[in-house]
């Protein structure tokens, strides 16, 4: 079972990257135990069921039988195929093979492709199956191409690239142009990631400009990692604006070559790179480098600095770099502009962990009301029993909302040793305050 459900996760590794959101597609590996069958129509091993969740791609959608086949009941053909999942024998291969080559139903198709790519990854029958869906891939008429290039792209490897060159480059008779085929192509591509496919992924980006294609295709050559492949990247960085330039920028910054990051500093700061591209830069892993050396490095106008740290801040959520991100950045939240302050206080606030707390809380006694106020709220998450005192400073804020949020706040965490300092804020004009107060005396009592 353990065998089995490695080779599945080979099968489910595909991930399509969306940047607004770019995403990074990693293959899992594993090949299991080579099977073939016996003499005498002997029985191969049994193996669980489980099939390949393919994944969602846009652009135009493959044809789509619904409803039963006129030729059987769909049902019952997709049990079949499952039950030649679980216990495959040189006949039900042979069946799977003649339900590609036949039915028209894609519900069908689909099951009996991923069935013979389960089975092909363990190693059964899959010279054949290559070459079956290799010439299905190739086949106008044949309602699921798009599914058979990427299972045979996944089982070949790079003995999948004359396929895929040919769909590419439009030869054999298969239009090139058809946006559905260029898309699954991107993604044969991204799932082989080879320094051979490099050329061909190259080929595809150059002939169009879907971003569904050339965005997996960046991807595709960042992973494939040959100096050909980042220099390619470059060209398209400086060469291509928007969300085009934010997909090649974010491939380029998995470069580990110090002169392309070099690069990309030298783009940031000189304003090279579009707002898309800036804020996509935020979600890379090199992102807290980056962005530390821009924005601390004295290079950039606090109405640069001011401008970046916005484009960043919608990219904060869920962002796996943001405790490091906040920490690269936090040294401008001493900077000398009001504005910048401001914006970097917010950006490191979002951030947890004793590291950012120890940032912000100098700041909660700032002579500047609106930095303090900025520091107030961005420390809120860090309030706990051992460290509340501090709201009691904010219960005369000028400002209604803060000293409001403050007394708030510190009816979760008041206890006797406040009566005195709860007595005073009793006293205050704001009835809120003052109301709360009371409340909170009387429990003591």
């Amino acid at each position: 079972m353990m065998k089995d459900k490695k080779l599945t996760r080979t099968l489910l590794a595909f991930l399509a990257l969306v940047i607004a959101g770019a995403s990074a597609v990693a293959v899992l590996g594993g090949r299991g135990s080579k099977q073939s069958p016996g003499a005498g129509g002997e029985k191969l091993k049994p193996v669980a069921a489980k099939k390949i969740a393919l994944p969602q791609f846009p652009g135009p959608a493959q044809p789509v039988v619904t409803g039963m086949h006129p030729d059987g009941d769909r049902a019952g053909k997709i049990d079949e195929v499952r039950k030649a999942r679980m216990h495959p024998t040189p006949g039900s291969i042979r069946m799977l093979r003649s339900l590609i080559d036949t039915d028209k139903d894609t519900a069908v198709l689909s099951e009996a492709m991923n069935t013979l790519g389960i089975l092909a990854q363990r190693g059964i029958d899959t010279e054949k199956t290559f070459t079956l869906l290799s010439r299905k891939a190739l086949d106008k008429d044949f309602l699921s191409r798009g599914e058979a290039l990427l299972i045979s792209a996944m089982i070949g490897k790079d003995r999948a690239l004359p396929v895929l060159s040919t769909i590419i480059r439009g030869g054999g008779g298969v239009d090139s142009q058809e946006s559905a085929m260029l898309g699954w192509a991107s993604r044969s591509l991204n799932m082989i990631a080879s320094p051979a496919s490099v050329p061909l992924i190259e080929k595809l980006i150059s002939q169009t400009t879907s971003l569904d294609v050339r965005g997996p295709s960046y991807d595709a050559l960042s992973r494939a990692g040959t100096p050909e492949a980042f220099s390619f990247l470059k060209q398209q960085a400086q060469t291509t604006t928007g969300k085009d330039q934010a997909f090649s920028v974010a491939a380029l910054s998995r470069s580990k070559d110090p002169e392309t990051g070099k690069w990309i500093e030298g783009a940031m700061e000189g304003g090279a790179l579009s707002h898309e591209a800036i804020a996509t830069l935020a979600m890379m892993p090199a992102a807290p480098e980056l962005f530390g050396k821009v924005l601390t490095a004295g290079g950039l106008s606090p109405e640069k600095q001011l401008e970046m740290l916005k484009l960043i801040a919608p990219a904060l959520q869920g962002n796996p770099n943001l405790q490091k991100l906040a920490m690269a950045v936090a040294p401008l939240v001493y900077s000398g502009d009001a504005k910048v302050q401001e914006e970097a206080i917010e950006l490191v606030g979002k951030a947890g962990g004793k590291e950012v707390s120890a940032i912000i809380q100098p700041l909660l006694s700032s002579e500047d009301p609106a930095v303090r106020r900025d520091a107030f709220y961005s420390y809120l998450k860090f309030t706990s029993a051992d460290d509340y005192k501090y709201l009691f400073d904010f219960l005369n804020d000028k400002n209604p909302e803060t000293r409001r949020m403050a007394m708030f706040i510190l009816g979760k965490f008041y206890g006797s040793s406040d009566r005195s300092a709860l007595e005073q804020a009793a006293q205050s004009s704001d009835t809120f305050i003052r109301d709360r107060a009371k409340q909170y005396l009387s429990s003591l009592n």
